[in-house]
């Protein structure tokens, strides 16, 4: 973002705050619908794994 007035449009700022809530809100139901925080493994390739089925599970409820 910038301070200059001339160089984005208002639809341009808009449509990037609307996209950053849209993660913010992605973030939130992610941590707080699936226990995506929970996990207190220290390896890599399980907290992908621990990831992956979070997410699979997010998009299960989003759906339903």
């Amino acid at each position: 973002m910038t301070n200059d007035l001339k160089q984005f449009s208002t639809d341009d700022v808009e449509f990037e705050l609307q996209t950053r809530w849209k993660i913010e809100e992605f973030h939130r139901e992610i941590k707080q619908l699936t226990g995506l925080e929970e996990c207190q493994c220290r390896r890599a390739r399980i907290q992908k794994n621990h990831i992956a089925c979070a997410m699979l599970v997010w998009n299960y409820l989003k759906i339903q």
